[in-house]
């Protein structure tokens, strides 16, 4: 499952200072920064699919559950709109990552779908997002092609559109409305 949503400052402040080392500690790890350098190499070609999803699909969130559940409960702002994608046998965020490319993934902050930040931090990185989020109806159509194949036929018509068309706008609106938002690619 994956899950953005848009979080109250509040919140923000107090989860972060757990969340957010974990986050950018595995985004520094070794074997991470080896799984970014061979996708850049490789690209988001069908050969490479199933090992990058294999590598990018497992969370550090995961392992913290129970404080992202605790975090979601005490700061999400139901008043906006946010995305929740569940597959039974793939990971959606790391097939959304796939479904991007790594030039386009390199603009998002966070790691493979796990991310806090700061309404600071949304509003400052929302052209980046939107940047990368921004298709052609050709690009579009080649991303929706490699994501349906990268949730292995899981995903539904909604999924594919929230994963590939819901990102912007649940950003635009956290940075709108002064929120933060936190991210997170986990098993239920």
């Amino acid at each position: 499952m994956w899950c953005l949503a848009p979080m109250d400052p509040d919140a923000i402040a107090r989860y972060a200072p757990e969340l957010a080392p974990a986050i950018a500690a595995e985004a520094s790890r070794p074997a991470s920064m080896d799984l970014l350098e061979w996708w850049r190499s490789t690209g988001s070609v069908p050969e490479a699919m199933d090992r990058f999803i294999d590598l990018a699909g497992p969370s550090v969130l995961d392992e913290r559950i129970c404080t992202v559940y605790e975090a979601w409960e005490r700061g999400y702002d139901k008043s906006l709109p946010h995305l929740g994608v569940a597959t039974c046998k793939a990971y959606p965020a790391a097939g959304m990552a796939f479904a991007l490319g790594p030039q386009r993934y390199t603009e998002l902050p966070g790691w493979f779908g796990d991310l806090i930040l700061t309404p600071e931090q949304v509003a400052q990185t929302l052209p980046a997002v939107e940047r990368a989020y921004d298709w052609t109806p050709q690009s579009r159509r080649q991303a929706e092609l490699r994501l349906t194949a990268a949730l292995h036929g899981e995903g539904d018509r909604d999924d594919i559109t929230a994963l590939l068309d819901g990102v912007s706008p649940v950003w635009r609106a956290a940075a709108d409305a002064g929120r933060g938002l936190l991210g997170a690619h986990f098993i239920p």
